[in-house]
């Protein structure tokens, strides 16, 4: 047994909190209700946020380099090296110094906010702070105030001891929540608690939204202990709504409440891009470290044998560093020197440049983008986090929630079974799309007069049920039962007039006001709730009357029980349980002994198939009639368990969206816990899974597990289940392996079988059948389920997405490497714990194949580029100092280094990261496999990385070797013919990197906007006004640069020269192997750039004109797809004709014949062979590829037509045409018309397909329609 102390203390963890209400006594030792939610203070604000700045390596670096600037030994000056460092540190605190002001000013209204305390000692109310309640006080909530802290709900001016809470604060939801006092304080007054005292004994503080345990123990002369339900507390944050006021005593104060002990920190996450970021910065500094230890021995070693004869840097004052009998001392000294000039290979400003281009993708583009903004709600689109920006265009896997993510969680009563018969005509969208699929007329729905009833929540079709109808049916007294109790078994609070036009329920679900309404439509209105009563409205066979139920016990919903049950006492006296739940729960209780409860259960099982196979979501009701003496049994067993401390712990848009995220090669799991049947058939209603897929099913059910199972045999069944789920999934992987990649696939796994799948044993082979599929869907499955299937993907390597709406999806969004919530009728929990927030599933497509593919783009290219134009600079001052034997000279004046990265070349890479893109947003919706570029990370892989720094490299040299040779062969000098000086040669050098530097960055740009002109002017002019304004500057401010450029090099035609032939030198075989690269083997891009632009020349979409020419004598036999227009792409699928997704396809292009099976033997032959051409009318203008292809348009990525190989199977004539007159059907429905058509190699075209071929090549591209 546990034993509990009287109180708890900071210093140890408490077991029970005991608390003396309106005592006087000053709960010292529990938390007061001031409350902090900022991330420093004033005194630990600078160590606090310098930490959390040096958690980075670059920044250690760079400090460590600026101390050594303080020492003898370095070549620059020390405000060189700490001014770029303070200003990057700076920008970063001052960002979190606002940050953390913001939530400074929130904490300090919350905490000022006034409340209404009784104080012992006057026994009047008195106004206090929140900040000042403590535990154990006896306060006043006034209607729309929040509540400052944990309360027990004591009395309420509204009748019955009742009040309605708002816990939007809390956990996200609209809906009011009725709260109920305790019976024995419900009708205590304000003079009342004056002189009220009593003692609570409760759980210690803890995070459990929902649970309460704890007794109130009254004083004598009735000295009895109270048990508390967690109706009687309301929780800090909740407002109060519809009550004009409450008393309540402090439970929980503070950081001890229970919001606060869900405030939980979000984990970490960083991005894929970030984590190769930190990799090249340890290449870069392994590359500097090896120049450094290069520069130190060649220095080294001249010291000492060939610096007594450099006579002019006067050897013999035998400085440290510079004494030729110390070689040794002279190689570790310069090190020193050489590690803080070479220390520019890495790029300062690299992570405070990536934090302001994620805040403006964050918050100006994602957040403002209007396609992802859902006016009925006024929703937009949230990034909760700017971390992850660049991570949503490299998603691999979407794991999904199902219900409210991939289907509407707006709930309508449609359908019901009572006494074993079905009401309800009414036709689903998935049974639509399951009779188009296979080929079944489409059930009509009963519209006659009578039948048709609309209304919110209910969506009923039945002339057997509405209008009364009902007291006419068989069993007219189940039907009556059964409606009573969806009016009496529920939380649901009326709201309005007590009239059924213009009454309003808040329910805590949807389920639960849908079925509440339905009661109502068919004849018992529920328009009344007290605390100890529901008053319904019944029109039954023998009239209409008011009926009132008195609410004996409530047993609410949960997880574990799978239920909910209430049991009243009607007005005739009669002690009645309602109960609804899962059918496997309610099943299981039924009175066997009934004698129609057999076929009852029989009918309603079928019903209940048939209903999920239709996509809606089941219900099982049930009743019984109590014995008295059993409920007084019962009630006192309740009552003990209640006082004891112990033991009490498919959406619009949605098919589309999943095929576009197909096309772009995301593998999608959804995790539901629908059955198997249910789920399969909202698959294939949401183009999850296709006809043409192979589809596996791995079940855990079978007969002979069950048997085991019902005789006691647990052990036994659960290793013959777990040797079953082994074998299904081994057969599947083998099947897989035979078959390789010619079929697509999709896996069906129930929640027993995922169990065992989810093993040490299996998981690994679980993992690896679920990698091959296009779809996996997860059924019954739980919570705790979903996070271990995302963290058994993401352990894959591959980038990883969860989406859900609901708390019960928290786990898996914070498992995986993005969280999206989904703000809908599930509350708040979700988007609260995600990384980015949405109102649709659809709106996942822009926001991975549009914002995603361009921050992936603009992000690693701007990071490419930071590591391009440092390691430019870098090698140039490397070179230079190789020519003064690695002696630490520097070629650029101080104010170049410094300024290089901060201010010279700053701009232009944030424009790219911030506005640059490569395609409209049209395209990149109308193509989505173009989303594989970030999946297979094309722009920040190896070879990527590598050809930057090649370029880089090569420039270096190119400028090195040119500037010198120029300077040292006097091609450029002082006007007065002398030679340049090495200063005069660092400004011409410097001048021709940063001019390079920004023709590299135009070369590069994917468009052109008037920022990116700016950036790039306005760098290049800043670097000259630089220069001349530092020049005018009196000598001894100015040094080296007095009168430099304006006196000396502006008026060098020669350095204008430079400026100009250099950089295109550096350039040259950049731009080459780009352009070749795009003519010879264009990227997909590239090839749709040109179509864009086509486009938008065009002013709609490209348009193709096809003719037919004669047939050439030799040739009939042969069928060119060249000569009839159509590109085709090379296809690996071992399927018949039909509609293929285009994830399924090569991207490789080529043009091939067709041979005619029917040469000489069919007698329409000839004309069947006529080869059939296109005449193209390309736009003059249009450059490259574009003006080079016989057909370029047709180009198609995604929506196409592929008509396979028959592989020997017989194909009737005409067969083609159908294929492409049923894909055109699909214009009206979720299918879009293909654009174009690719026949594949071995087609056997008969007349009447070529006939429709030229037919439909010549309506191919039309006017987009309005």
């Amino acid at each position: 047994m546990r034993k509990f102390s009287l109180c708890g203390s900071r210093g140890e963890a408490e077991t029970v909190r005991s608390i003396s209400l309106n005592s006087g006594a000053a709960h010292e030792t529990y938390l007061d209700n001031f409350t902090r939610t900022t991330k420093y203070t004033l005194i630990t604000f600078l160590p606090k946020a310098l930490f959390e700045q040096y958690r980075r390596v670059a920044n250690i670096y760079f400090t460590i380099v600026a101390a050594l600037s303080l020492t003898e030994f370095s070549p620059v000056r020390p405000w060189t090296t700490w001014t770029p460092l303070v200003l990057v540190l700076g920008v970063s605190i001052i960002k979190e110094a606002v940050e953390d002001y913001k939530r400074y000013k929130a904490d300090n209204e919350v905490n000022n906010r006034a409340v209404q305390v009784l104080d012992p000692g006057s026994k009047q109310f008195v106004t206090r702070r929140w900040m000042d309640v403590r535990v154990g006080e006896i306060i006043i909530i006034h209607k729309d105030e929040y509540v400052p802290a944990d309360v027990l709900f004591l009395s309420s001016e509204q009748e019955e001891g009742t009040c309605y809470v708002e816990t939007m604060n809390l956990d996200g939801e609209t809906n009011l929540k009725i709260k109920k006092a305790l019976d024995e304080t419900k009708d205590f007054k304000h003079a009342t608690f004056a002189d009220f005292t009593c003692d609570l004994q409760c759980e210690p503080p803890n995070s459990r939204l929902y649970q309460f345990t704890g007794n109130l123990l009254l004083p004598a002369p009735v000295a009895r202990k109270v048990p508390i339900s967690p109706a009687a507390i309301i929780l800090r944050g909740c407002s109060l709504r519809n009550t004009e006021r409450i008393f309540g005593a402090v439970i929980y104060a503070g950081h001890e409440s229970k919001i606060f002990k869900n405030s939980t920190q979000a984990p970490s996450k960083r991005s894929t891009i970030e984590r190769i970021v930190d990799k090249i910065i340890i290449f870069m500094f392994s590359l500097l470290f090896s120049m450094c230890i290069c520069g130190c021995i060649y220095y080294g070693a001249w010291v000492g044998s060939s610096l007594d004869d450099a006579w002019y840097l006067a050897p013999w004052e035998k400085a440290v560093g510079a004494d030729s009998s110390k070689p040794v001392t002279a190689g570790i000294t310069n090190f020193i020197t050489v590690f803080i000039l070479y220390g520019y290979l890495i790029p300062i400003s690299l992570y405070v440049s990536m934090e302001m281009v994620k805040i403006v993708q964050s918050m100006v583009f994602i957040a403002a983008d209007l396609s992802m903004y859902h006016a009925e709600t006024d929703t937009p689109a949230l990034a909760r986090t700017s971390n992850l920006n660049e991570e949503l265009g490299m998603v691999n896997t979407v794991l999904s929630d199902k219900t409210g993510t991939l289907t509407r969680n707006v709930m309508e009563f449609f359908k019901c079974s009572v006494a074993g018969i079905s009401y309800g005509t009414g036709v689903t969208e998935i049974e639509r799309s399951n009779a188009a699929r296979k080929g079944l007329p489409i059930p009509r729905v009963d519209t006659t007069a009578g039948a048709v009833y609309r209304e919110s929540f209910f969506n009923f079709y039945d002339a057997r049920m509405l209008g009364g109808a009902w007291t006419k049916q068989p069993d007219t007294q189940t039907i009556e039962m059964f409606w009573r109790l969806l009016a009496v078994c529920h939380t649901v609070i009326p709201d309005g007039p007590q009239t059924q036009q213009d009454i309003k329920y808040e329910a805590e679900s949807p389920d639960e006001a849908a079925l509440v309404v339905a009661a109502k439509v068919c004849g018992f209105f529920f328009y009344k709730r007290t605390n100890t009563a529901v008053y319904v409205r019944e029109h039954t066979a023998q009239g209409t009357r008011n009926v009132q139920y008195e609410v004996l016990n409530i047993l609410e919903f949960n997880s574990t029980r799978k239920r909910m049950s209430v049991i009243v006492q009607s007005d005739e006296g009669k002690l009645i349980l309602f109960c609804k739940g899962a059918d496997t729960v309610i099943y299981e209780r039924l009175d066997h002994k009934h004698p129609q409860n057999a076929a009852y259960k029989e009918a309603t099982t079928a019903h209940m198939e048939e209903y999920g196979s239709a996509g809606l979501r089941t219900l099982c009701l049930a009743y019984m009639e109590l014995d008295p003496d059993f409920y007084q049994t019962w009630q006192q067993k309740f009552v003990e368990a209640k006082t004891s401390m112990t033991d009490r712990d498919a959406k619009e848009g949605v098919p589309q969206c999943i095929k576009q995220m197909a096309d772009g090669g995301i593998r999608l799991w959804v995790l539901t816990g629908d059955k198997m049947e249910t789920a399969i058939n909202i698959g294939f209603a949401c183009s999850l899974i296709t006809d043409e897929q192979q589809q596996f099913i791995v079940t855990a059910y079978f007969a002979d597990v069950d048997e085991m199972e019902m005789a006691g045999h647990m052990e036994e069944a659960a290793k013959l289940a777990n040797q079953r789920v082994e074998e299904q999934l081994r057969k599947v992987a083998a099947t897989m392996k035979e078959n390789g990649r010619l079929h697509q696939y999709a896996l069906v796994i129930d929640g027993k079988a995922l169990s065992y799948a989810l093993s040490d044993r299996l998981s690994a082979l679980f993992l690896e059948v679920g990698l091959q599929c296009a779809a996996v869907i997860c059924c019954r499955v739980s919570p705790l389920q979903k996070a271990l299937v995302t963290g058994l993907v993401r352990s894959h390597g591959d980038v990883t997405l969860a989406i859900g709406d609901g708390a019960n999806d928290v786990g898996m969004i914070q498992r995986a490497h993005i969280g999206v919530g989904i703000s809908g009728q599930e509350g708040m929990q979700a988007v609260m714990s995600a990384d980015f927030a949405i109102a649709q599933f659809r709106y996942l497509t822009p926001l991975l194949m549009v914002h995603g593919r361009w921050n992936y783009k603009r992000l690693t290219r701007m990071i490419n580029f930071f590591f391009y134009k440092n390691l430019l600079f870098g090698i140039t001052i490397f070179c230079f100092n190789a020519f003064t034997a690695f002696s630490g000279q520097y070629l650029y004046n101080d104010f170049y280094m410094t300024l290089f990265n901060v201010i010279f070349t700053a701009l232009t890479p944030i424009v790219i990261g911030m506005f640059d893109r490569d395609l409209d947003r049209n395209i990149a919706l109308r193509y989505p496999q173009l989303y594989k570029q970030g999946q297979n990370n094309t722009y920040f892989g190896f070879w990527q990385i590598a050809g930057w720094l090649f370029t880089s490299t090569y420039q270096a040299a190119v400028i090195m070797v040119l500037v010198l040779v120029g300077c040292g062969s006097h091609v450029i000098s002082h006007p007065n013919g002398q030679p340049f000086t090495m200063w005069e040669t660092g400004v011409l050098m410097f001048s021709v990197v940063v001019v390079t530097v920004h023709f590299q960055v135009a070369q590069v740009e994917e468009q052109w906007t008037w920022l990116h002109h700016l950036s790039i002017w306005l760098s290049q002019a800043v670097w000259w006004l630089y220069l001349l304004a530092y020049g005018a500057f009196p000598l001894s401010l100015a040094s080296d640069l007095y009168h430099l450029f304006l006196g000396i090099v502006a008026g060098n035609p020669q350095y204008w020269l430079y400026l100009l032939l250099i950089p295109i030198a550096c350039q040259l075989p950049d731009f080459f192997w780009r352009q070749i690269r795009r003519l010879v083997a264009p990227d997909n891009h590239h090839i749709l750039q040109e179509l864009m632009l086509l486009e938008r020349r065009q002013g709609g979409v490209a348009r193709t004109v096809s003719s037919v020419r004669e047939p050439v004598a030799g040739k009939d036999d042969l069928m060119d797809t060249k000569a009839i227009g159509l590109r085709v792409f090379g296809n690996k699928q071992n399927i018949n004709t039909g509609y293929v997704p285009p994830y399924h396809r090569d991207s490789r292009y080529y043009n091939f014949r067709i041979t005619n099976p029917w040469k000489g033997s069919h007698p329409s032959a000839t004309a069947m062979a006529a080869p059939v051409t296109t005449s193209p009318k390309h736009d003059k203008g249009s450059a490259g590829l574009l003006a080079q292809a016989e057909n370029p348009v047709l180009r198609n990525l995604d929506q196409e037509l592929t008509v396979n190989p028959m592989r020997g199977r017989a194909r009737q004539p005409g067969h083609l045409s159908r294929v492409v007159a049923g894909a055109g059907q699909h214009e009206q429905g979720s299918q879009p018309v293909p654009h174009s058509i690719a026949v594949a190699e071995g087609t056997a075209l008969y007349p009447e397909d070529v006939a429709m071929l030229s037919t439909y090549a010549a309506v191919l591209y039309r006017q987009p329609r309005s």
